[in-house]
């Protein structure tokens, strides 16, 4: 990545946007999932031993996420397209706008997914429901199944980005 030829590309910009925002977008999304738990299982918010311990949970650390952060992050990249600067007549810069405009995105795809249930459910594993003596492996593959079939697109790491169709009903 040090080899950068064109210093203006969008996607420079927007990577550096999008690792700055890393951990405080991790941390908002294990709020967003907590608080999809809540209307997907317990709206009424009824006090129960799961209901509490979702409520009192405060995460450590959100490496657990990275994976899924970074899938995002690509899914995002490839649906803007193009690598080229708008001009922006705001008086704002462009990092600005992309800390903006990726900020907006991740809350939306992560509001999208927290639709479904085995997203949530990964995602609980991954944080409130954490013992060391589970493999988090498992729980992320699922998370990440949930991204593919919601986007319809699979990150592969040496071929890219490509369309990608579940063959389940």
């Amino acid at each position: 990545m040090d080899n950068r030829l064109f210093l203006l590309d969008k996607n420079y910009i927007l990577k550096q946007a999008q690792s700055d925002l890393r951990l405080e977008l991790q941390a908002q999304l294990v709020d967003m999932v907590k608080d999809a738990y809540f209307d997907y299982f317990n709206p009424l918010r009824l006090p129960d031993d799961i209901s509490e311990q979702v409520e009192r949970f405060r995460p450590i650390h959100l490496s657990f996420f990275d994976e899924l952060y970074d899938i995002l992050s690509g899914i995002f990249r490839f649906q803007i397209g193009d690598n080229q600067l708008e001009l922006l007549f705001d008086g704002s810069s462009h990092y600005e706008k992309y800390l903006t405009d990726w900020t907006d995105a991740f809350k939306g795809y992560v509001l999208e997914m927290c639709q479904k249930k085995n997203f949530i459910l990964a995602a609980l594993e991954l944080t409130v429901f954490h013992s060391p003596d589970k493999r988090i492996e498992l729980a992320q593959n699922r998370m990440k199944v949930a991204i593919f079939d919601h986007f319809e697109l699979k990150v592969y790491k040496h071929k890219g980005i490509q369309t990608y169709k579940t063959k389940s009903a």
